[in-house]
């Protein structure tokens, strides 16, 4: 049988042990120089590297791995497959996403020449010939946004010009551009958004030397433990990390308000040790919540972001989303969300913690996939409304008597109706 050092490499992804470090760095050579046939290994490839970068056993396996990652883009087979890869955040290909406003404004400064709407998306083209005031009979509106744009501007710049010309605030605006929701094209260049470079420097690298936290964590003991250090950043180096965070979102086709509308002034970087780090930032005052605060959190393990959350806190309680990006799932995800409570306590100051519907599942079929509403109840949260507290019983009851038993799609929807909560007791 022929030997495939993509799947060898795939193989010792979680093992970090003495002698991985060697055994990874030669498939890493071997595949250096192999084409691969197939945008999805060429994507496999891709992710497994991003991994190692976030996990590495030791300086030689890093240097390997933020080599390649840097020419990732002039591979051979990356170049053979980039309409395959449309959409995946890799650099050297493009993402074609319906961006919100905040998001498309920032693209529009940052990247003018890099942009470019999408000429077959029909319902932006009848919104614009409607605001342009054109019969679509004579002109679309593509063509007569194309007669009034200035030479060198793109028209996704023009159009996100015109909105930010309009009378009104900046809500208004918001509206707006999100009602006619333009498909926008973010073509690579140099030093646009992708997940392949992504990176900040957060404090000394952790070489993994042995197997990750994969078991349940005690959180009230991890709540006691406070971060190692929190440092507040220089405005200039705010500005950044809040670019890497509203990259991260736009490189996997979302968006997060507590990103797109962060206070560069605000910003904290919150050292848990081990590599591990949260970038913390408020949000302007004109979007803060009206009785408490709003924080974005980007998840960074040896500067790589791996992940992110929202937190709204008020009154000593935080209500949060958490999220572990899929290249870095199956791995710590229970540590690394007991360091989010525990920072959340010792830097924000939450007590109890809460999370909402939508992430244990409700109108989200990724998180019932996943069983989000298990992993969060096997921390121990549970819920307070009376109509939940009794199936959520019965189902813990059942996972207890019938080993390997799992909860159907149709019970986990009905759990994800509420909240899950978690308190911490006294104060730290």
């Amino acid at each position: 049988m022929k030997r495939d050092p993509l799947r060898a490499l795939e193989r010792l992804r979680n093992h970090f042990a003495p002698g991985s470090g060697a055994a990874k760095r030669g498939w890493l050579r071997e595949l250096d120089r192999l084409r691969l046939r197939s945008a999805r290994r060429v994507e496999r490839l891709h992710e497994q590297l991003c991994f190692m970068r976030a996990y590495p056993d030791d300086a030689r396996v890093l240097a390997t791995v933020r080599r390649m990652l840097a020419g990732f883009e002039r591979r051979a087979d990356l170049r053979a497959e980039r309409d395959a890869l449309e959409n995946r955040g890799i650099a050297g290909t493009a993402i074609r996403f319906p961006f919100f406003w905040p998001s498309a404004r920032w693209l529009a400064r940052h990247w003018p020449d890099s942009l470019a709407l999408d000429r077959l998306d029909r319902a932006a083209d009848r919104a614009i010939a409607r605001l342009l005031g054109v019969d679509r009979s004579r002109l679309s509106g593509f063509a007569a946004l194309d007669r009034i744009r200035a030479p060198g501007i793109s028209d996704a710049v023009q159009f996100v010009r015109l909105v930010e010309a309009m009378p009104g605030d900046a809500f208004a605006k918001e509206k707006f551009y999100d009602a006619i929701e333009p498909v926008i094209e973010l073509r690579p260049r140099r030093g646009t958004p992708n997940r392949t470079l992504a990176w900040h420097p957060a404090g000394p690298i952790a070489w993994q030397r042995a197997p990750l936290a994969s078991g349940r964590a005690e959180l009230a003991a991890e709540l006691r433990r406070a971060p190692r250090r929190v440092r507040r950043v220089a405005q200039r180096e705010g500005e950044r990390l809040l670019d890497l965070g509203r990259a991260a979102m736009a490189t996997r086709l979302r968006d997060l308000d507590a990103f797109a509308y962060g206070d560069a002034r605000s910003v904290r970087i919150v050292d848990d040790g081990g590599g591990l780090a949260f970038a913390v930032n408020g949000v302007i005052a004109e979007r803060q919540p009206a009785n408490g605060a709003l924080y974005g959190v980007l998840t960074l393990r040896n500067g790589v972001p791996v992940g992110y959350l929202d937190v709204a806190v008020a009154g000593g309680r935080a209500e949060m989303t958490f999220n572990t990006f899929s290249t870095f799932r199956n791995g710590e995800a229970a540590h690394v969300f007991a360091r989010v409570l525990a920072m959340t306590r010792h830097v924000l100051g939450a007590q109890s913690f809460s999370i909402a519907p939508y992430q244990l599942g409700e109108h989200n079929p990724e998180a019932i996939a996943s069983g989000a509403w298990w992993f969060y109840t096997k921390l121990g949260f549970r819920p307070r409304a009376q109509g939940a507290r009794g199936p959520a019983r019965r189902e813990r009851m059942r996972r207890r008597r019938e080993p390997g038993y799992r909860s159907s799609a149709a019970t986990l929807r009905k759990l994800a109706r509420w909240h899950l909560y978690f308190d911490s007791g006294k104060r730290a």
